[in-house]
C-alpha cells in the first residue's frame, strides 16, 4: 500500500496529530504521505458534506512513522503543512478533524472522512 500512494504524483505529504495530554495541551505529530481528494458533488449524501476531503494512508505508513494505529475519529489530518527539518509547524496547513477513519483489508490502509472546523 505505501508504495501505492507513493508511486501517484497525487501523494502529498499530511500531518496526523492526536491529542496525548490535555493540560499542558501536547501532540503526537507525524508526517506522512498520502493520497488527499475533495469529495465530489455528486457524493454528497450519507453524512458526506461540502468541503469534507478523503485522505488515504497505507497502515505501514503510520506504523513506519510511530503514529499509534489505527487513526480515530477526533484525530486531525493537516494539509498542506509546514515541515521543517522533518518535524510539523504548529498553526500552518488546514487543520481538519478526523470522521470515519475506516480501515481497508486489515491493516492495509485507513481512508478517512477529514472535516474542517478543529481547533488550532
Amino acid at each position: 500500500m505505501a508504495q501505492f500512494i507513493d508511486r501517484f504524483s497525487a501523494a502529498e505529504m499530511v500531518v496526523l496529530r492526536r491529542q496525548t495530554a490535555v493540560s499542558p495541551q501536547t501532540w503526537t505529530d507525524v508526517p506522512v504521505k498520502a493520497r488527499v481528494r475533495q469529495y465530489g458533488a455528486a457524493e454528497l449524501v450519507a453524512g458526506i458534506a461540502q468541503g469534507d476531503y478523503e485522505v488515504i494512508v497505507a497502515h505501514q505508513t503510520l506504523e513506519t512513522a510511530g503514529f499509534p494505529v489505527p487513526p480515530r475519529d477526533g484525530d486531525r489530518v493537516v494539509i498542506g503543512p509546514t515541515i521543517i527539518d522533518g518535524a510539523y509547524v504548529p498553526g500552518s496547513g488546514s487543520i481538519l478533524t478526523v470522521r470515519h477513519p475506516g480501515d481497508r483489508g486489515g491493516n492495509i490502509g485507513y481512508w478517512m472522512q477529514v472535516r474542517g472546523g478543529a481547533a488550532r
